[in-house]
């Protein structure tokens, strides 16, 4: 009986111990996303935006993205939710609005608006609220690479 209470006692330990079951990334820990963010090798500047909410500056296998918080309080240092962002610059006439709403069917998560040139602008949004497992927003975070990427090839086709 004892035996058994120690050996359940030590699986218990070693799981809470477990790096993988342990981190959590969360939008009030900017440096959680962004460290989460350099583990999936993506490089990342940390920063402030106009109103001085933090936002980092995102380079996605080639592609300039950027992570915006929302939901912060007053101090800008306890944010809720986050926002991948990328807007892309077309050659031409750009999209018409028929083809950002068949984009965005396509790449469900993705918010896809235009702006007066056709130009495409992507939004991705994650809430983190306490914290989310960090394989979560890693693989949101690839999971928003890929619509970008999407996008840039409907743009800019080879």
């Amino acid at each position: 009986m004892v035996r058994s209470l120690f050996r359940l006692t030590l699986a218990a330990a070693a799981l809470a111990a477990s790096p993988a079951l342990a981190a959590t990334v969360s939008a009030a820990d900017p440096g959680s996303l962004a460290e989460a963010l350099r583990g999936a090798g993506y490089e990342v500047a940390a920063g402030t935006d106009d109103t001085g909410d933090p936002v980092l500056d995102l380079v996605m296998q080639g592609y300039k993205a950027r992570l915006l918080f929302f939901d912060c309080d007053a101090g800008h240092d306890d944010c809720g939710s986050v926002q991948f962002f990328a807007a892309f610059d077309a050659e031409g006439p750009g999209l018409t609005p028929a083809d950002a709403i068949g984009f965005a069917r396509r790449y469900r998560f993705a918010s896809v608006t235009l702006n007066a040139s056709g130009d495409p602008l992507l939004r991705w949004d994650v809430a983190t609220g306490e914290g989310i497992p960090r394989e979560v927003f890693v693989d949101a975070a690839g999971r928003f690479l890929g619509t970008v990427q999407a996008m840039g090839q409907l743009l800019f086709p080879k």
